[in-house]
């Protein structure tokens, strides 16, 4: 290590170098609308592949380890993937909490921690270990539990992890606690325990802990994003004064899993706090028109302060219904959660991005939310997103986004710049498969796009997974094309990178 360099410049790079997009406070509040399954499944992923980046830091020398430990647990992810880790954390947060190992004066490894990740399957001793490490973290921002309890257990294990979290009480913002149970002591639990939370500002879980629907005025005064699983109402005679009226209500955006049980009860909610949202989130649950036309009449009625609208796992055909109404929203955000194969579904799209620039005048910004959905018109439906991008959307007025904020038309063009990519074929078991790579210059790295195909019966060749892979260097393409061992075709591509890939054997 350079020891003429300060520690300070250190602690910034390390910071720069395990830096992961928008899982602390204050980025994740930008992504606000998307917690739940969508932020796991986009975010998450990136967090878990950041530990060895971490845990190599830590290894390098004693100076480096006093000032990374507290990069690598800022955020603690554990996940039933890996199930020895659970134990690994307990161990080493129990020893450091008794001064074993920790330096005089240091403070505990648990105190770095902000977040924290559990989607874990265990036995009650598990669980009790969970309840252990979060007693080791007094510093908690962000919790998202995700455990797989048992019936005949549910009660007392929601209590000691409960109990656990009070400590981090004050601290805590982000709670994502999206275990679902039919115990009936597990809403009282909760209620309990969200009543000691002052400074919450995200909230999902995986049921309504207020049965009636009315939210305590102390949580409507703090928390600004309210995500349910299961939306349960038993609408009675609710007395007016345990109405919101003109309280302090900071509530405005709601993530709603549309379904046909939970409409009737979404809909005493929105009664009840419909006038203080400005954003809503649809995520598709029962995939059926009837029900997303249902919820939208449901927002357009119950909401007149709406100005962003998220549609998630929905089919872009649906956009181009003749009988789809939109409130007069400002922002809209569209993604069908996973790659789309079908090339209609892209021409669905942009059909009905031209029907919105004639009858929805308000509109200034459509994103794409979801990157699988972006890699898809990059990679595959290049010709058919630009066509509609330069033609009947020239004239456009609003912004049309990729998940990043970026133009679409821009990162599309970028990719068309550059060149098509490198077309070669694997024998494999089931017959000959093929894969396209396909490179577009992002910034000073190289995005890789891999799609492997494979052979469907009377469909014929179907994508079974795409991969995407930043690289810095072409040497990077190499390693990464070399676990394909097989030959390629570059009169594609040009001159530079076929003369540079040509000294290899992919």
């Amino acid at each position: 290590m350079n020891t003429r360099i300060p520690p300070e410049v250190w602690d910034r790079i390390f910071e720069i170098a395990t830096h992961v997009p928008y899982i602390f406070i204050p980025e994740i509040f930008d992504k606000s609308t998307l917690i739940g399954d969508e932020y796991n499944d986009i975010y998450l992923p990136a967090l878990a592949d950041d530990f060895a980046t971490k845990r190599n830091l830590v290894l390098v020398c004693k100076q480096w380890w006093h000032l990374a430990i507290r990069y690598l647990y800022r955020a603690l992810f554990i996940h039933r993937r890996h199930s020895r880790k659970l134990l690994s954390i307990w161990s080493t947060l129990q020893s450091y909490a008794n001064g074993k190992g920790a330096v005089p004066g240091a403070k505990p490894l648990g105190w770095w921690t902000e977040r924290l990740d559990f989607a874990f399957c265990c036995t009650a001793a598990g669980e009790a270990r969970l309840a252990d490490i979060i007693m080791c973290l007094p510093n908690l921002v962000i919790v998202h539990l995700d455990l797989r309890m048992r019936l005949t257990e549910d009660a007392s294990i929601s209590r000691s992890i409960t109990n656990a979290l009070r400590q981090s009480a004050s601290s805590l913002r982000v709670l994502d606690w999206s275990t679902w149970s039919s115990d009936p002591a597990i809403p009282l639990i909760m209620r309990e325990f969200l009543a000691e939370l002052p400074r919450l500002c995200i909230l999902r879980c995986g049921y309504m802990p207020w049965m009636d629907g009315v939210i305590p005025p102390n949580i409507l005064s703090s928390v600004t994003t309210f995500a349910v699983k299961e939306m349960l109402i038993t609408e009675g005679d609710i007395p007016s004064e345990s109405r919101p009226g003109d309280r302090r209500v900071n509530l405005r955006e709601v993530i709603i899993r549309t379904g046909r049980n939970g409409l009737e009860s979404w809909t005493v909610f929105m009664r009840l706090y419909g006038t203080f949202l400005s954003s809503v989130h649809l995520t598709m649950f029962d995939g059926y028109w009837e029900v997303l036309f249902h919820h939208l009449a449901m927002i357009r009625q119950s909401c007149p302060n709406i100005r962003r609208l998220i549609l998630s796992k929905i089919q872009f055909s649906y956009l181009a219904h003749d009988t789809l109404s939109l409130p007069p929203i400002e922002y809209l955000g569209v993604n069908m959660f996973e790659m789309f194969h079908d090339k209609m579904e892209s021409k669905s799209l942009f059909s009905a991005l031209a029907i919105f620039k004639d009858t929805l005048p308000t509109l200034r910004v459509v994103q794409l939310t979801h990157p699988e959905n972006v890699d898809r018109l990059l990679t595959v439906y290049q010709e058919v997103a630009i066509g509609a991008l330069e033609t009947d959307l020239s004239q456009c007025p609003f912004r049309i986004e990729d998940h990043d904020g970026n133009l679409l038309l821009e990162r599309l063009k970028a990719v068309v710049n550059l060149g098509v990519g490198i077309r070669f074929r694997l024998l494999g078991g089931g017959g000959v498969r093929f894969s396209t790579v396909k490179c577009n210059n992002d910034h000073p790295s190289i995005m890789l796009y891999i799609v492997q195909w494979h052979w469907h019966g009377c469909c014929g060749y179907v994508p079974r997974e795409e991969l995407r892979i930043e690289l810095l260097n072409l040497d990077a393409v190499r390693r990464s094309c070399g676990q394909y061992n097989t030959a390629y075709n570059t009169s594609v591509f040009s001159d530079q990178i076929r003369s540079t890939l040509s000294t290899y054997e992919l």
